[in-house]
């Protein structure tokens, strides 16, 4: 049976786990065999992306939901004949509930993300806009479930005046970026902040929707 618990962290960590999370370095995780209790094991998982279990060894979970780093950690055990039949279950004891946010702000750097956080109060967060801030193509950066990285563009502008009711929710290890130049130069910026960025690996393509394909390789 697979489980999500639900996280008892301060107020402002994210309190509902979507079954379509995905597992990133810093998360928490606890597996349970309620066949072969010796093989319980609890640890989070390390900056590499890998959750190391005894006998198993190192196993690299970043990017599975739950019920795939489920059906990962069988299959290993069933591999290496410890365990023919497993049935683990996965519990998230806690998560990474952080993002970035960068660019043209007056505290850049990782924030918590509190429930139903958007790209206005992520900048709040992080001390407000500089005066250069370019908030009309507000860029939102989310890996997708095959490792891409989606740029979504949204008019941080209109959302201050109330001219729109568009409403971007944030999800764990989103980077919000406010760039000070036009997005036609979108690879510069992309080049400069987003391939230093932790939650991203450096060879990537980027979906710019209206704006093309850039490719970021080391």
């Amino acid at each position: 049976m697979l489980s999500v618990s639900q996280p008892t962290a301060a107020p402002t960590a994210v309190r509902t786990i979507p079954p379509e999370y995905r597992l990133g370095p810093g998360d928490e995780i606890s597996i349970t065999f309620p066949m072969n209790a010796e093989l319980n094991h609890d640890g989070p998982i390390g900056p590499d992306g890998r959750f190391t279990m005894p006998l198993i060894g190192s196993l690299l979970l970043e990017g599975d939901t739950v019920n795939e780093a489920t059906l990962k950690i069988a299959n290993a055990l069933r591999e290496d004949k410890i365990v023919a039949d497993a049935e683990p279950s996965l519990t998230i004891r806690h998560y990474n509930a952080s993002i970035y946010v960068g660019g043209e702000i007056r505290l850049p750097g990782v924030q918590t993300l509190s429930t139903g956080m958007d790209a206005l109060q992520a900048v709040i967060a992080a001390g407000g806009l500089l005066e250069t801030a370019r908030t009309k193509h507000v860029a939102i950066i989310r890996r997708t479930p095959d490792g891409r990285a989606s740029i979504t563009f949204i008019d941080l502008r209109s959302y201050l005046r109330g001219t729109t009711a568009s409403r971007f929710v944030l999800q764990p290890r989103d980077v919000v970026f406010v760039p000070k130049s036009s997005v036609a130069e979108a690879d510069t910026w992309i080049d400069q902040y987003l391939n230093k960025l932790l939650p991203f690996g450096r060879s990537l393509n980027y979906n710019l929707g209206n704006y093309g394909t850039t490719s970021v390789i080391p």
